[in-house]
């Protein structure tokens, strides 16, 4: 595993690097806000950040969220860009009809009685409702076991000691 991620990790990094180098102000931003930064609480961050947004409902708005998750959290955000593929073009509707019927069956009937809209479209706004109440059930606690997993992986492949602080 380690020589796995030495091997195709360099090849990665000089490849970043490169894109990196050839655009100075988008490098400089991302270093001042942490967002390239290899330790482990800012990829555990990145992590965290990754599944939570690919665990919502928010396609097509994906990138733009991950950026301003790393950016205020000081994620890593290829990290982030990695994981939040949980939701890719094959699961993403078993994942939106999971969430939807996890949102109907908590909270279907406090949303229907204070939400009172008829027709098609009050259907489609419940539906949405319920979606994005069903996503946040799953992607908050997803992220921070994500988090937490992340951190103790990256202990147990000893993949950077930690330095002794004090």
């Amino acid at each position: 595993m380690r020589l796995l991620l030495r091997r195709h990790g360099r090849r990665l990094r000089e490849r970043t690097h490169a894109w990196l180098a050839a655009h100075p102000p988008v490098e400089g931003f991302l270093e001042r806000t942490g967002c390239l930064h290899v330790n482990r609480h800012a990829l555990a961050r990145g992590v965290a950040v990754g599944l939570f947004v690919g665990l919502t409902p928010t396609v097509g708005f994906q990138t733009i969220f991950m950026v301003i998750g790393c950016v205020i959290l000081r994620g890593n955000f290829p990290a982030a860009f990695l994981v939040s593929w949980v939701s890719n073009p094959i699961t993403m509707a078993p994942l939106y009809l999971g969430f939807n019927i996890l949102g109907e069956a908590i909270f279907g009937h406090a949303v229907r009685t204070a939400v009172q809209l008829s027709g098609l479209l009050g259907e489609a706004t419940l539906q949405t409702i319920f979606l994005g109440l069903g996503s946040l059930l799953i992607a908050v606690p997803s992220a921070l076991a994500g988090y937490l997993l992340s951190l103790c992986t990256w202990q147990l492949l000893g993949l950077q000691p930690e330095r002794a602080r004090d």
